[in-house]
């Protein structure tokens, strides 16, 4: 999870990077705007009028957006109200575009993106009107999407920033603006970063450094090596993130007086890099050291939490635990406020009060680790999936307006010819247009499937490599203390069940019947029984979820006193029985809201059948049916993990 405060650095460098492209039109630095002089002109003896009067209140608006929102609102609405009366889009789109930026920066989030969209909408009606060029076109929807997407970032719903961000991709590469390109990709692989994705990251701070060298920009390769140091210090690869880091030193080093932020991050990294490289301690102090002399500045807060983290790491390296004590205490954020970043600070707090014999404090941060360990994985998977959910639905609006568009050049060719040949080419159009709706809605379909398995695998595998490892060094550093080494395993063993029940590993070593069989015997009243061959079969990993989903349903609102889960595999058939003497499915309200119609859609989309039967008082039985002879030709595209 990417907190706020390091969301609203990457916004102001995308935010600078969005207004940076507007290259059809000179740019205006309205930093040096007369305000007063303006307003003078506008309420003087002779007042402005038409053309002059738009110019005026579009350059207050511009003016007033970093220093004085509720100025900046009130000019904003005085172009939108004269941009009907002279039909000027442009005038709209940037009046539309100003409020939106008003509004999320007081965050009233929601209004802001119904201001965006509405601007998008006025910059599509744009494509029809010959007094706008293609190239100012792109302008604004790269101006948008990115607005769009900082909106998204903020928020922490970093997938739908992502996929914004993502959108103004095409238009930088049609125009060749490679440093909108580098810094692009610089901030989709700091997003990527935050989310754990080490090889989303490297692969986007690479593309960035690329397009920075094409521009011969050296801020632009400064900025790709920072982020690719980053990389490889978690990838353990120290010799390319030394490289990095000091070629990002340089240039960082030169300009510390106006990018002292960035520098200090440099700093830490390298910090980081020679302690762990052990060759050269005093480096690794140095570095640290200096850090800590920006600590005071204007730096975001991250960035602070970060340098006292890093000097908090060396007092723990030369065992000075009252020192290590207060700059840990210093890394973290307050308890209403705290992170997913700030278990790793939980972490160095627990050793340290080991070490200074306070075991009560050592325990309680234990205890931290754990609660927001599960918080954190829960809501961050949650997040994921809604955000998938919100992505999906949108290319299924995309391609639905591109079929109709199919359908309407289709239809006019047809007018055209005799009444028999219309007949005729209608009917294959139907056909085709119905052929193409199923494919269409099967790939949307297989795209969120593929999403959501996608996140099970990114949180499973980011609680077992990024916490299982911390937990371990607790134990290690607790010594044979039984009370506190007893919390310790049991938090282990409640990360090891998220993670497992996430996807197991075994799923994907032993197959469907392994896996279901260790999840069905966690529960002490669900049984499990299986038929058939024990081998792998297409599409394990949705047909497990499934499982997963009904056996949880039937766990929670059942009220059973028995489930079973039987399980039959033959050769081109495959079947799921899941059953119990629960209280029944009363209402089809109450089927929807446990999410059977997302498993109904789940289960079509392999060519199945899903079929309920259940009674008041009288338990439910599920049954689901699928020919793996009609989904072997989704194989290919479904490749199994092992």
């Amino acid at each position: 999870m990417i907190n706020k405060r390091f969301s609203t650095c990457l916004l102001l460098l995308v935010f600078g990077f969005f207004l940076g492209t507007l290259q059809v039109n000179a740019y205006i630095d309205h930093r040096n705007v007369r305000i007063d002089s303006l307003e003078m002109v506008l309420h003087g003896s002779n007042p402005p009028k038409g053309q002059e009067l738009v110019d005026i209140y579009s350059a207050l608006m511009r003016a007033y957006l970093p220093i004085n929102s509720e100025r900046c609102e009130y000019y904003a609405r005085k172009v939108l109200q004269e941009s009907y009366k002279v039909n000027g889009l442009a005038l709209r789109q940037s009046a539309l575009y100003n409020l939106g930026l008003v509004a999320y920066g007081n965050d009233r989030f929601d209004e802001a993106l119904s201001l965006f969209n509405q601007a998008l909408s006025v910059t599509d009606s744009m494509k029809n009107d010959k007094r706008y060029s293609e190239e100012n076109i792109d302008d604004y929807y790269s101006q948008l999407y990115g607005a769009i997407g900082n909106l998204y970032n903020l928020q922490d719903k970093l997938h739908l920033a992502i996929d914004y961000y993502q959108k103004a991709l095409p238009i930088f590469e049609r125009n060749h603006w490679l440093q909108s390109q580098s810094i692009l990709y610089h901030n989709v692989g700091e997003l990527y970063m935050s989310m754990g994705n080490k090889a989303e990251a490297e692969r986007n701070f690479l593309s960035s450094l690329q397009k920075g060298t094409e521009s011969n920009d050296s801020l632009m390769v400064a900025m790709a090596c920072k982020g690719l140091s980053k990389v490889y210090l978690a990838l353990d690869n120290i010799s390319k993130a030394k490289e990095n880091a000091e070629k990002a030193f340089a240039y960082y080093h030169a300009h510390q007086a106006e990018d002292f932020g960035d520098y200090t991050q440099v700093l830490v990294s390298l910090a980081r890099i020679y302690m762990k490289d052990g060759k050269d301690f005093r480096k690794a102090k140095d570095y640290a050291n200096e850090a800590l002399g920006f600590v005071n500045r204007d730096l975001m807060s991250e960035i602070r939490f970060d340098i006292y983290a890093v000097n908090c790491e060396i007092a723990m390296k030369e065992h000075q635990w009252q020192k290590a004590l207060e700059y840990g205490l210093n890394s973290i954020h307050e308890d209403s406020l705290s992170t997913y970043n700030d278990i790793g600070g939980y972490v160095y707090l627990a050793q340290i009060y080991m070490e200074l014999g306070e075991k009560e404090k050592a325990k309680s941060y234990i205890n931290k680790i754990y609660n927001d360990m599960e918080q954190f994985a829960s809501s961050d998977y949650q997040s994921g999936l809604s955000q998938m959910e919100v992505i999906y639905e949108t290319k299924k609006k995309e391609a639905d307006i591109i079929q109709l568009k199919k359908e309407k050049r289709w239809l006019l060719t047809g007018g055209i010819l005799t009444a028999s040949i219309l007949l005729l080419i209608v009917l294959l159009l139907f056909l085709q247009w119905r052929n193409i709706r199923i494919q269409k809605k099967n790939e949307l379909i297989k795209a969120k499937l593929d999403g959501e398995l996608s996140e099970r695998v990114r949180i499973a595998r980011d609680l077992h490599d990024r916490l299982g490892g911390l937990l371990t060094a607790i134990k290690q550093s607790v010594g044979s203390e039984s009370q506190t080494t007893a919390l310790t395993d049991q938090a282990i063993q409640e990360m090891r069940n998220v993670s497992h029940h996430l996807l197991p590993d075994s799923l994907s070593r032993y197959g469907l019947r392994t896996a279901l069989r260790d999840f069905c015997s966690t529960f002490k009243n669900v049984s499990f029984s299986f038929i058939g061959e024990d081998k792998h079969i297409p599409h394990e990993e949705t047909i497990y979820c499934v499982v997963h989903e009904l056996v949880n349903n039937a766990v929670k609102s059942a009220d059973a006193e028995h489930i079973r889960v039987q399980l039959l595999c033959e050769k081109d058939y495959t079947a799921i029985n899941v059953n119990d003497d629960g209280n029944g499915l009363l209402t089809k309200e109450k089927q929807e809201g446990m999410g059977l119609r997302n498993i109904e859609e789940r289960i079509f989309s392999l060519g199945g059948t899903f079929d309920i039967y259940s009674k008041p008082q009288e338990g439910t039985e599920i049954n689901i049916e699928i020919n793996t002879n009609s989904s072997k030709s989704h194989e290919n595209d479904h490749t199994h993990s092992r």
